[in-house]
């Protein structure tokens, strides 16, 4: 990422759904995490809140690395994209917000994530203070 460091460190865990001892160690690591108030996401970085043995893979989005980095989240058909910037620096939040504007003019929704990785309100403007904004292409459910 161009010597910028990831916002978050994940803890991944992937299990099968036809295991039922994979199964049952995989709800006990989702439950322990939510206990702990961490965030966990899908395959395409959507939030989960509930565990299903189907999903088989989870990220669970343990701990910021920088304070004042902030992330842009994309979802797109040919994979999911993240713009890290730190809000201290002017140079790498006008770049994120020049990416924002990009694809809110592309017909993408804006929506500002809580800490706890949920959906908080959508947004139509860029907002630097926001920790995480995730950006959804118009033809997906947002």
């Amino acid at each position: 990422m161009d010597g910028q460091q990831e916002l978050v460190i994940n803890r991944r865990f992937c299990w099968d759904s036809q295991n039922k001892w994979q199964v049952e160690e995989a709800k006990r690591w989702f439950t322990s995490y939510k206990r702990k108030g961490v965030p966990i996401q899908d395959e395409h970085g959507m939030p989960v809140e509930f565990f299903r043995p189907h999903y088989e893979e989870l990220v669970a989005m343990v701990e910021p690395v920088h304070e004042g980095n902030r992330v842009l989240k994309i979802l797109s058909e040919k994979g999911d994209e993240r713009v890290v910037w730190n809000k201290n620096d002017g140079q790498q939040a006008k770049e994120a917000k020049q990416k924002f504007l990009d694809l809110i003019g592309k017909g993408y929704k804006a929506y500002s994530v809580d800490t706890k990785g949920r959906k908080n309100r959508r947004i139509e403007e860029f907002d630097v203070e926001a920790e995480e904004i995730l950006m959804v292409p118009a033809t997906a459910r947002g």
